[in-house]
């Protein structure tokens, strides 16, 4: 990203460019994927995801991608939620 940073030393919110990357190896035993958010989940200042993932993505590292339902189901942040109609 080009431009001056802000006060605080932080760019100023970004709106445009790409907002998804994702890597992706098909190897025998399953796919394997790296996936990040370059941007926010979260228009609103106060949510916790205002800034998670440009903080993640700043810093480098990206999320690993699950496909399988042992690695769904380990995942520690899984939440399953019923919706019925």
């Amino acid at each position: 990203m080009r431009g001056p940073l802000g006060t605080d030393g932080r760019y100023p919110q970004m709106d445009t460019g790409s907002s998804f990357l994702r890597a992706v190896a098909l190897t025998p035993d399953r796919p394997r994927m790296r996936t990040i958010l370059t941007y926010f989940l979260s228009a609103n200042p106060a949510s916790a995801h205002h800034t998670d993932q440009t903080d993640l993505f700043s810093r480098g590292p990206w999320v690993t991608g699950r496909f399988t339902e042992a690695e769904i189901a380990a995942d520690p942040h899984l939440r399953t939620t019923t919706v019925r109609g």
